[in-house]
């Protein structure tokens, strides 16, 4: 229907259309009307469906003339079985009573052989189903493009295909039906020790049960995500059309780049891969942008997403007094791999090679158990590190989450590291020395204010959870703190009508304060909201075509932020102006990759990130409005 095979009609695209689980599109000719929408079952509040590694491309044919045989097929190539080099692919096919499958992947099968970032796995098995399915070479798909007849045919040193097929005879009126392509991935992730399958399996189904399920339960499911979809059409609609379709962007993103295992304890974990930036598993600072969605919609996935930080912070190669960046790279949680003492051509005797890389390269490489190494390894780069950055975003998550479900055990269970990580934000949150943040861009910051709001709002985190723990010297000591630093920043900056990008900068200059955004979530009043109105109305002075830039050291954007300083101000027309901007860069930019949080707001050209789960935060005015306890 795209027109790419030799001798086709290219259909007319007649519309594109999208909902929080599925992407529509219209196409006709002079014959029929087809109507396709691809879905990808991912409900934030059905863990099974959520798990269940099968996704559809559902279709409608409408016939403008009588046809005796309608055929409708869905093909997929071999690359899917691997990476970058082909390899030796072999598959087969299976018949059950109602459909057919068919599979195929690599010969030799290496689960979880690798780990980097912007790469597929290599191993695990594709599936697709339908009325007929079959596992062929291309000898069977020419003949299929030229007969209209889909029989097995394999020949050695032929490209291998997954061919689906539906036939319809006498159509006079409309006709639907489905597909099914199921991605098995044999084992889902390596957490500290143990091999754990996705969440679905954890209980011992297989693939077929995966895709029988998702098979006969099509239209449950399909009720399921009708009726999230209708929700969340209606808490949307105080915001208008452009924050609809940034949720509808953001939503599916978010969830596909996460993996949903349970460990031997029960826990259930939820861990990320932080796409296109380097593949770090539960990254702190791609867990704290995301974090709306899930306060929102399910808390317990963000718990998920902290629980491996917590058990990585315990074990004694981590010797800092701050939070750690990441648990290792996707899909290992093995320790930290952020900011490591990477090997050169002169290894040192401690390390060897053992940890050289080359990501630009798209080096593939399996790292070693860092979590078991003694305390003394010289493993981890202080000067790379961002101490402030992660200690406020774990207290901030942490705090969050204990408000929004009234669970204390998270913070029971890691109050001595949260205690330690506010101790920390209190000797050095104030005026944070040159170090990195989760910005830096164009380069690491001296002095910078907005790390400087993040840890005061992480010390008063500290304190609401002490109160909540019945802690009150504790808690009156962090509310102290948190008040000191916070009439001392309001000192520095009272009578300016906006605030610097750094504590030695001019005054021309400016950054997104979107670390208030907390404050005001959590209702704690640490920040004067006249001096956040008069942020908002800066950005609105300075703001390019796309948005607002990040600061004022370039036109680079981001997005997720955009809408966390939204949040600023209580004039609507103030947020919608900063997050339609957003919009009509999602709508005409021209780079047209998977919703890019890091863009230029002059031209809308994305820059690096794509497809990555901080977008989650384009739900924070859904959470401003209904409130961390939903009042």
């Amino acid at each position: 229907f795209l027109g790419v095979v030799e001798e086709s009609i290219k259909l007319e695209q007649k519309s594109l259309s999208l909902t929080a689980f599925t992407t529509d599109y219209e196409f006709e000719c002079d014959l029929f009307t087809l109507k396709l929408s691809f879905v990808s079952p991912l409900l934030p509040n059905d863990y099974k469906i959520l798990s269940c590694p099968v996704c559809y491309l559902d279709y409608e044919v409408l016939p403008k003339s009588e046809f005796k045989e309608f055929k409708i097929a869905l093909i997929i190539d071999e690359k899917h079985c691997y990476n970058k080099q082909p390899n030796m692919v072999i598959g087969g096919s299976f018949d059950f009573e109602d459909y057919q499958a068919a599979y195929f992947g690599l010969n030799r099968q290496h689960p979880l052989s690798h780990s980097g970032d912007s790469m597929a796995a290599d191993w695990g098995y594709t599936y697709l189903a339908a009325k007929e399915a079959l596992y062929c070479s291309e000898i069977a798909l020419k003949e299929f493009y030229s007969t209209g007849n889909l029989t097995y045919k394999h020949r050695e040193g032929e490209r291998k295909y997954l061919i689906a097929l539906e036939t319809h005879k006498d159509v006079t009126e409309i006709r639907k039906g489905k597909f099914l392509v199921a991605f098995d991935d044999l084992c889902s992730i390596f957490y500290f020790g143990e091999w754990l399958p996705g969440y679905y399996f954890k209980d011992g189904a297989t693939i077929f049960d995966a895709i029988a399920d998702a098979y006969h339960n099509h239209d449950r499911v399909l009720e399921k995500l009708k009726a999230f979809d209708l929700d969340l059409q209606e808490r949307c609609k105080p915001f208008g059309e452009d924050y609809l379709l940034l949720a509808y962007a953001a939503l599916r993103q978010t969830l596909g780049a996460h993996k949903l295992v349970e460990n031997k304890d029960g826990e259930l974990l939820f861990l990320s891969k932080e796409c296109h930036s380097n593949g770090c598993i539960a990254t702190v600072d791609v867990s704290y942008p995301s974090s709306p969605l899930f306060l929102l919609f399910n808390p317990e996935l963000l718990k998920g997403m902290l629980l491996p930080i917590f058990k990585f912070a315990r074990y004694p190669i981590w010797t800092f007094p701050f939070a750690p960046h990441d648990a290792g790279t996707f899909p290992y949680c093995l320790g930290q791999t952020y900011a490591m003492v990477t090997g050169t051509a002169d290894h040192d005797r401690d390390l060897g090679n053992s940890i050289q890389r080359d990501r630009s390269k798209g080096q593939i490489v399996s790292h070693p158990k860092f979590y078991t190494y003694p305390e003394n390894t010289p493993l981890y780069k202080l000067d790379s590190q961002m101490p402030i950055e992660e200690c406020g975003n774990m207290l901030i998550m942490t705090a969050a989450y204990m408000k929004r479900t009234a669970d204390l055990s998270l913070s029971e269970a890691n109050f001595d590291l949260l205690k330690k990580w506010c101790e920390y934000l209190v000797e050095q949150g104030l005026i944070p020395k040159k170090q990195l943040c989760t910005d830096d861009f164009v380069s690491r910051l001296d002095k910078n204010i907005n790390l400087s709001v993040k840890a005061i709002v992480g010390i008063k985190a500290f304190a609401l959870i002490c109160e909540e723990l019945k802690k009150k010297d504790l808690a009156a000591w962090a509310h102290e703190k948190a008040q000191e630093l916070s009439d001392e920043f309001h000192q520095l900056f009272k009578n300016l009508n906006h605030i610097p990008l750094t504590y030695d900068s001019v005054t021309d200059t400016f950054s997104l304060k979107y670390n208030f955004a907390f404050d005001i979530l959590f209702g704690t009043d640490l920040f004067d909201k006249t001096m956040m109105e008069k942020e908002v109305d800066h950005y609105i002075e300075v703001m390019e075509e796309f948005g607002v830039p990040l600061d004022s050291r370039s036109s680079i954007s981001k997005s997720d932020w955009q809408l966390f300083v939204c949040t600023l101000t209580k004039d609507p027309k103030k947020k919608q102006k900063i997050y339609s901007a957003v919009a009509k860069y999602l709508r005409e930019s021209p780079s047209r990759v998977p919703f890019s949080d890091l863009y230029f707001a002059d031209s809308g050209v994305h820059r690096d990130f794509q497809n990555r789960t901080v977008q989650g935060g384009i739900f924070i005015l859904l959470l401003e409005k209904e409130g961390l306890r939903g009042d």
